[in-house]
C-alpha cells in the first residue's frame, strides 16, 4: 500500500476549509429582504423570480397576509387562477379584516353569489378604513359620500347650470380620494354582476341602480358608473336616459390628454354603446381617436366603417373597410377571423355600390369635408 501524498492531502484540506468558510459566510436573507427582492423583480416584470422571492418570504413569515395576497396577484398575472384562489382564501382565513384587496381580487376570480359576498366584504372594510381616515385627517367633505350635482348632459363638465365652477376632487395623492375611487370601482363591480351573472335576481335592477348611485356619490368624476348606468337604462329600453348618462361619462374624458383617458378597451366599448343608441357622430369621434392611437386593429376599422355607413358617408366607410380588409389579410397567417372577414366584405360590397352612385361633385365635396375633419382632428391632438 503506497503512502498518501502529503502535499495532495494538504491541498484537499485547504479546499475543504475554503468551502466551509464560504458556506459559513453566506448570509441568509430575512423575510423583509426577500420581500424587497420580490418587489424589485416584479417591477422589472420578472414574475417567476418575484414569485420565488415572495414564497421564500412567506416561509420565514408564514402569517404575513400581505405576502399571500401578493403571491396571489402574481399567480393571476401568470394565469394560474386556481392557485391564486388558494392564496387569497388562505389570506382571508389568516386575517379576514386586515385588507379589502384580497376580497376584491378573489371576487374577480369567482362568480355569482361568491363574487357578491367578496365585493361586499371588501367594501365593508374600505368604508371602515375611510371613516378612520376622515377621523384622523379630516376631509373636505362632511359626509362619507360626496353628493354629485344633478345629471344634465347639456351642462359642460366643471360648471353648474348657473355657470359657476363646481368644486371637484383633484388631489390624486389624497388617500381619502384614492379610497373613494376604490369604493367606486368596487360598487361598479357589484353592479356589473347584476347586469350579467345576477341579472335574473328579483331585485337585480334595484341593486344595480342603488350601487351605481353610491359609486357616483363616492367618485362623481369617474366615468365608469355613468356608463354602467347607461347600460342598465338600455336594458330597460330607456334610451333617452341612457344617452344622458353615456354623454356624462364621455364628457368626463372627452378632452383629456391621452395619458389621462380611460383604457383603450373601455373607450371602444363606450363607442359601441353610442352606436347602439344611434349616436353615431359621437361614436365616430371616439373611434377616430382610437385609430389615431392604434391603427392596426381590424375590428376597430370595421366598426368605424359601420358608423360612417350609418351616417351615409360611403367614401369614409369604404376607406375604413378597405383598411380592415388589408389588416385581416396581414393577420391571416396567425389565425383567420372568418366572421370579421365576412362582415367586412359584405358591408364593403354594399358601400362600393353606394360610392359608385355618387357624382364627381359629391365625391369632391365629401373629400373636402374629410380634409377639414382631419385638420380639426390634428389640431385637437396637438
Amino acid at each position: 500500500m503506497s503512502k498518501p501524498n502529503k502535499a495532495k492531502l494538504q491541498q484537499q484540506k485547504k479546499g475543504k476549509k475554503s468551502t466551509t468558510t464560504a458556506t459559513t459566510t453566506k448570509k441568509e436573507l430575512t423575510s423583509e429582504e426577500y420581500i424587497q427582492q420580490g418587489e424589485k423583480y416584479a417591477s422589472e416584470y420578472h414574475f417567476d423570480k418575484a414569485l420565488s422571492s415572495f414564497e421564500n418570504a412567506l416561509k420565514l413569515d408564514p402569517i404575513n397576509t400581505l405576502v399571500m395576497d401578493t403571491i396571489g396577484e402574481i399567480l393571476v398575472e401568470n394565469g394560474d387562477i386556481e392557485n391564486a384562489k388558494t392564496y387569497f382564501l388562505k389570506s382571508i382565513k389568516t386575517d379576514p379584516e386586515d385588507s379589502p384587496s384580497k376580497y376584491m381580487n378573489l371576487g374577480q376570480l369567482v362568480g355569482g353569489d361568491d363574487a357578491l359576498n367578496c365585493y361586499r366584504k371588501g367594501i365593508q372594510i374600505m368604508e371602515r378604513e375611510l371613516k378612520q381616515l376622515i377621523k384622523e385627517q379630516g376631509s373636505k367633505y362632511n359626509d362619507l359620500q360626496h353628493i354629485p350635482r344633478p345629471l344634465k348632459s347639456s351642462s359642460p363638465v366643471g360648471e353648474d347650470d348657473d355657470g359657476e365652477d363646481t368644486v371637484y376632487e383633484s388631489d390624486e395623492d389624497d388617500p381619502i380620494i384614492i379610497l373613494k375611487q376604490q369604493l367606486c370601482s368596487a360598487l361598479c363591480s357589484i353592479s356589473e354582476l347584476y347586469l350579467t351573472d345576477q341579472c335574473f335576481d328579483d331585485d337585480a335592477e334595484d341593486q344595480c341602480e342603488s350601487n351605481l348611485k353610491r359609486a357616483i356619490g363616492y367618485s362623481p368624476n369617474s366615468p365608469e358608473p355613468y356608463s354602467l348606468m347607461a347600460s342598465m337604462k338600455i336594458s330597460q329600453v330607456k334610451n333617452q336616459e341612457a344617452i344622458e348618462y353615456l354623454n356624462k361619462s364621455y364628457q368626463l374624458w372627452e378632452h383629456s390628454d391621452i395619458d389621462d383617458r380611460p383604457e383603450f378597451d373601455y373607450r371602444f366599448n363606450i363607442s359601441l354603446l353610442f352606436i347602439e343608441l344611434k349616436e353615431n357622430r359621437t361614436a365616430v369621434d371616439i373611434l377616430e381617436q382610437l385609430v389615431n392611437e392604434q391603427d392596426n386593429i381590424a375590428e376597430l376599422w370595421y366598426t368605424l366603417g359601420v358608423v360612417y355607413n350609418n351616417l351615409n358617408e360611403p367614401l369614409s366607410a369604404q376607406e375604413c373597410l378597405i383598411t380592415s380588409k388589408e389588416l385581416l389579410k396581414i393577420a391571416a397567417p396567425q389565425g383567420r377571423d372568418e366572421e370579421l372577414e365576412h362582415l367586412t366584405n359584405t358591408l364593403l360590397k354594399k358601400v362600393e355600390i353606394d360610392v359608385s352612385k355618387l357624382s364627381p361633385e359629391e365625391i369632391e365635396a365629401l373629400n373636402n369635408d374629410n380634409d377639414e375633419d382631419e385638420a380639426e382632428q390634428e389640431e385637437m391632438d396637438e
